[in-house]
């Protein structure tokens, strides 16, 4: 840790460099964000309080070699932390092959985290691109649910984390034209798990194309294929993906999933967007997992059909609003997330977030959890 922040340290120094400005960027955002939850019927509201801070740094060494490091540290202090077993040990495992995340202290209800999610050179010459390192790898189409991106799973519900998770891995890009390519990876896992998939992406009847296929976490062989175009004035996007185990290769416990997509624009800015999927049963999950973040992406819901709907307003220039939900069929249940977002500043932000689930339980019981945001956030 101790030669992690050195690196650190000599990297914002040769930033700040007049020399250097060329060569060196950094950017990143500083936030806090109080919260409460409670669940409906209950004895109590937890509160809690996080102190967020992001680092992006990268150096252009070349005109083809750029090196990029980007992490975040976390400030938590609450009750989350305290009524939750484990919390702190949890939170500082890391998925990836590297161990890149560690808590600095946790004591009482606080808890100090630095978490690397982007450690990567990348190396570009002419149609041919090269990427070794943690990285993000997006082959997703879809805005909600995405079967295709294999190696990222992710949370639509934490919304703090816009930059989404990385992955140790290789990544190789031939580029046929301005709309076609075709891309590897391989990657391993804190578990040691091998991964490894190929895409291919084209343009046909106006629509951007993709098939892909893989091997995940040393378990299932995946097939998918995902696209986006536009019918009229309505985009319209969807991906597919079929898992099925390797060891079962020749019986039925395959797992298939599949989303459609689409949303619009009008001239007064007002946006509407909606999305299903279909998520076969046999690869479902706990709500609390769903929350705060898949394992895989076989296993994106807790039901088997879900509709999500999002309406996005910009009242005025500098106050927007929104108002997203979903429906569980399983369950009978629904999840509703209104917001309202407030330009202070070019770079100062505030947010009023609050998620509301209602769902039925083992059939028979009917709960609902509460969650409430208020942020304030500050990018340079």
């Amino acid at each position: 840790m101790k030669r992690f922040l050195g690196i650190t340290v000599v990297l914002v120094a040769l930033i700040s460099s007049g020399s250097a400005q060329e060569k060196f960027t950094i950017d990143g955002y500083i936030s806090q964000m109080g919260s409460s939850q409670f669940i409906t019927d209950s004895s109590g509201v937890t509160w809690d309080y996080v102190l967020h801070n992001r680092l992006n740094l990268a150096w252009y060494a070349t005109d083809k070699l750029t090196l990029k490091l980007q992490f975040r540290n976390q400030f938590f202090l609450g009750e989350t932390i305290n009524n939750t077993s484990g919390y702190a040990a949890e939170f500082s495992k890391d998925k990836g092959a590297a161990d890149l995340n560690w808590n600095w202290f946790s004591s009482g209800g606080s808890l100090l985290n630095t978490q690397v999610d982007r450690a990567f050179v990348e190396y570009v010459h002419g149609t041919n691109e090269l990427t070794i390192g943690r990285q993000r790898i997006n082959w997703g189409r879809s805005l909600v649910w995405n079967p295709n991106d294999i190696f990222n799973a992710y949370s639509y519900y934490d919304f703090d984390y816009t930059e989404k998770p990385g992955s140790d891995a290789i990544r190789a890009i031939h580029y046929f034209g301005t709309a076609s390519s075709f891309e590897f990876v391989t990657k391993v896992d804190s578990a040691n798990h091998l991964s490894f998939g190929a895409l291919t992406k084209f343009n046909k009847w106006g629509y951007d194309i993709q098939l892909m296929g893989g091997y995940i976490q040393n378990e299932d062989v995946v097939i998918g294929v995902g696209w986006e175009g536009n019918i009229k004035k309505f985009s319209f996007r969807g991906e597919t993906s079929y898992f099925h185990p390797e060891k079962k290769f020749s019986d039925s416990t395959g797992v298939f999933l599949a989303t459609l997509g689409t949303d619009i624009s009008f001239d007064n800015n007002l946006m509407i967007q909606a999305e299903f999927l279909y998520n076969d049963k046999k690869a479902l999950i706990p709500l609390i997992q769903l929350v705060s973040a898949p394992s895989n992406s076989k296993s994106l819901s807790i039901s088997t059909y879900n509709v999500f709907a999002n309406v996005i307003y910009p009242i005025t220039p500098i106050f927007s609003a929104y108002l997203a939900g979903m429906y569980y069929t399983d369950q009978n249940g629904f999840f509703l997330m209104p917001g309202v977002d407030i330009s202070l500043t070019n770079n100062l932000n505030a947010s009023l977030i609050y998620q509301y689930f209602n769902l039925e339980i083992f059939g028979r019981q009917r709960i609902s959890m509460n969650m409430a945001f208020a942020r304030l956030k500050w990018s340079f």
